[in-house]
């Protein structure tokens, strides 16, 4: 081994697809000094045995973005190094059997609108034309896709490194990183021909990504679960015939296509998910280009549905099966990102790692080089997960994604393995009052109260639900409601610095006297959002923060890696110890009132103010803040006294009509309000693009990301709206469409209980008028109707009451 020292701004340790396309997508952003290590030959871990289907018919406008980025991204690197990518562009056929599959199909149609890709909504009989030897008599529809296909896995990377090394950088096969540590402010990473310094280092192992990240500290959420696709003898029928189509079919859960003259069975089971190389401990160093003895018990009911669909295949014999291992996350998500060790970066846990390589690549590259991407990424965030994410439950919950691969993603559907997995104090009463629970970073909260026992009906129009919703939001806009948010992002920030700390990461000033509370934006350098926080200056040296439970990480992580050298800053994460009630309502001060001395007024305790005072003899931090538009205050306390706090709430509210409330109503209220909330607030825009221009406080101060707040000339511009629509809502993530064309996307919507009327929030291209809009939604074009203000309250009366 030589005692040379090699230095490099990135390493990346890796040579699949994810590792050579972070590479590429790096050089292509002008970081060129970057080693990738690869211990064996590119793509000899998981990359090579893929089947390698590219799809445009995709359910989100993020996965559509980064499936299309990814082919465009191929394309171009064939053009440019002559090197074949084994694309074939024959295109999709997804197939819907039941209603809700139909309704999907639906919802599939706005995502290809919005980004311009090519798509029709079919029926049966075109499905025959197009696929003669596939069986439709229970097709219902299908979406058709045209511009899709699937790719050579080994091709393509293969090009991809030829255009990478064209650029500067460099690639070193059979050369195994084999350890890391911190020097300084670089990290050492041991290999097997020499030590390496590297500035950033790119986690792109696959398989074997749970022990390095142990070197860097880290617990990386993946686990490799094994997948089977078959290849059958010649098809008689395929000669001298254009190739099929892809199809994709939930009977059978996986796809059917053509490879050269055969055809390729892949199937996701629905009943079992083999794993190999369990957490922690994760692939053996000496595996390269492993597969796994055939499972046709586990496979064989399914395999027989794939043989009933297209009968040609079912008298051939099996000439290949490959079974592989494939990562896949808790939540069927990447890992891409900042992973919270400095300067580590994650490009890994990819079940679909050809689709999505060359679109990963590009939003890690943007983030590395520009600090953010240009399409909203937190669904990747790595970072997501909390410390609830151990062993077992990062195992068991793969598992449960694996077998609801191919499950029909209707809204409001969600996992049912290791619930509940965070049970807080409340959550035995809460059931026993007939809460129906929703799962958020693994703590259970209500979304609506019911039937003990009630199991949620899920689906795109409005459910049953509806009315249980409309009675908690009526209740609680008449008297009062509570609600259940101890899963909350809760920090306490102190020392003398700590002021100073959090008045330069935001974009309007912090409170300037004890006891008040401001809502402050926190920007990124390009002055776009990092994250949205309330702020409460309990005295001069010590602050109270409280956000989404879902940024919990990531904004503990922001704020505290802004802390400079020799500040007297200390930061404590409340979110896994403390719990939160929100009680809103014209009764909720007659009700608090019967429990503290504290004088509650509006004079001794004004909006947007906050006290330390006792409710029930707990100790609280109380702050007068409402969600929903009502005179309300928050109440934080310990977890262990959430319980009885919630008790004399009850008992004290029995005479005044206290409710429970859940989340769905609370957002159809806080739809009412006009209230932006994390749909809203993304990583692509900045205040100005969404009509917080008052939130910004420019003058006479400076903050992170202000000069390129003010430079920036807005493309965005966010519209407040009501959908004339009498049996579904906005889900999020439609397109907006004026005279038939897409002219932005929904963020987020509710139903507005106490209005009757169905709400929204629209992003559309700046200069687009406010008449003659549409949102298309479940492949129905439904008018809009734009509104200045909230049109619950707009003049903000009710959280000021004096009642």
């Amino acid at each position: 081994m030589s005692d040379t020292i090699q230095s490099t701004r990135v390493a990346i340790i890796g040579g699949g697809i994810m590792g050579v396309a972070a590479q590429f997508q790096l050089a292509e952003n002008g970081w060129t000094d970057t080693i990738l290590f690869e211990k064996a030959e590119l793509t000899s871990g998981s990359t090579w045995h893929a089947a390698g289907q590219i799809a445009h018919a995709v359910g989100s406008r993020l996965m559509g973005w980064i499936n299309k980025t990814s082919i465009e991204t191929y394309k171009r690197v064939e053009a440019e190094t002559g090197q074949s990518i084994g694309w074939h562009e024959v295109g999709g056929i997804r197939i819907a059997t039941t209603d809700d599959e139909v309704d999907w199909m639906k919802s599939i149609m706005g995502v290809g609108k919005l980004l311009d890709l090519p798509m029709d909504l079919i029926g049966s009989e075109e499905v025959a034309q197009i696929n003669p030897f596939y069986r439709v008599d229970d097709v219902k529809a299908a979406v058709r896709t045209y511009a899709d296909g699937h790719i050579d896995p080994s091709s393509v990377t293969m090009a991809l490194a030829v255009a990478t090394r064209s650029r500067g950088a460099r690639i070193e096969r059979h050369n195994r990183v084999i350890g890391a540590s911190r020097k300084g402010d670089m990290w050492l990473l041991q290999t097997e021909k020499g030590d390496v310094l590297a500035e950033h280092v790119v986690i792109a192992a696959g398989s074997y990504a749970n022990q390095v990240g142990e070197w860097f500290g880290l617990k990386i959420p993946s686990v490799s679960c094994l997948h089977h696709y078959l290849v059958t003898d010649t098809v008689p029928q395929f000669a001298d015939r254009p190739e099929l189509p892809v199809m994709r079919d939930n009977a059978y859960g996986g796809y059917i296509r053509q490879e050269q003259k055969s055809g390729l069975i892949g199937i996701y089971e629905g009943h079992v998910c083999p794993t190999v190389w369990e957490m922690p401990k994760g692939a053996p160093w000496a595996a390269e280009n492993e597969l796994f003895q055939a499972d046709y018990d586990s496979i064989g009911d399914f395999l027989m549905v794939a043989f009933d669909k297209m009968p040609i295949l079912a008298e051939l014999g099996i000439k290949r099966v490959v079974r592989g291992a494939i990562t896949h996350t808790p939540d069927g998500g990447m890992l891409v990102g900042p992973s919270g060790a400095p300067n580590v970066w994650l490009s890994c846990g990819s079940s679909i790692g050809l689709a999505w390589g060359g679109g990963a690549g590009k939003v890690l590259a943007d983030w590395m080089v520009h600090g953010e991407a240009e399409i909203n990424t937190r669904g990747f965030d790595p970072r997501r997960y909390g410390d609830f994410a151990s062993d077992s439950f990062i195992v068991e919950r793969t598992k449960d994604e694996f077998m609801r691969r191919h499950d029909t993603p209707c809204p409001g559907k969600q996992f049912d393995s290791l619930r509940p997995l965070r049970k807080h104090p409340l959550y035995d009463r809460l059931a026993v009052k007939g809460a129906v629970f929703g799962e958020i970073a693994g703590w259970e909260r209500p979304r609506y109260f019911g039937e003990v026992g009630e199991v949620e009906q899920i689906g795109w129009g409005h459910q049953r639900w509806h009315e249980n919703a409309s009675a908690e939001a009526e209740t609680t806009r008449n008297s009062a409601g509570v609600i259940d948010l101890c899963a909350f992002a809760q920090f306490e920030i102190s020392g003398k610095d700590a002021g100073a700390l959090l008045d330069r990461l935001s974009a309007n000033r912090i409170p300037t006297k004890d006891g008040r509370i401001s809502l402050n934006h926190l920007l990124t350098s390009h002055g776009r959002f990092e994250t949205e926080i309330t702020i409460w200056r309990i005295a001069q040296d010590r602050f109270f923060t409280g956000s989404p439970i879902a940024r919990a990480a990531p904004d503990f992580d922001w704020i505290r890696s802004h802390i400079r050298p020799g500040e007297d800053v200390t930061m404590i994460n409340r979110s896994a110890d403390w719990g939160m009630l929100a009680l809103s309502g014209p009764a909720s001060r007659r009700i608090l009132s019967e429990l503290t001395d504290a004088d509650l007024s509006n004079r001794a305790f004004p909006w947007l103010s906050g006290q330390e005072i006792r409710v029930a003899g707990i100790p609280c931090y109380v702050l007068r803040v409402s969600f929903v538009g009502e005179l309300g205050w928050e109440l934080h306390a310990p977890l262990g006294q959430i319980g009885d706090l919630y008790d004399a709430l009850f008992e004290a509210g029995a005479k005044h009509g206290l409710t429970d409330l859940g989340s769905y109503a609370f957002n159809g209220m806080r739809m009412e309000k006009a209230y932006r909330a994390s749909g809203e607030l993304t990583t692509d825009v900045g205040p100005l693009d969404v009509g917080l221009d008052r939130f910004v406080v420019s003058e006479g101060r400076d903050f992170l990301g202000r000069d390129a707040l003010l430079k920036r000339d807005p493309t965005w511009q966010l519209f407040y709206a009501e959908l004339h629509a009498d049996d579904i809502d906005i889900h999020g993530g439609e397109p907006v469409l004026l005279n038939g064309n897409p002219v932005g996307l929904t963020t987020s919507g509710g139903y507005g209980y106490t209005i009757g009327k169905s709400l929204g929030w629209l992003f559309v291209r700046k200069g687009t008028p406010q008449t003659g809009l549409s949102v298309r939604i479940l492949n129905r074009d439904i008018p809009v109707t734009v509104h200045q203000d909230a049109l619950l309250d707009p003049q903000n009366l009710r959280p000021r009451s004096e009642e």
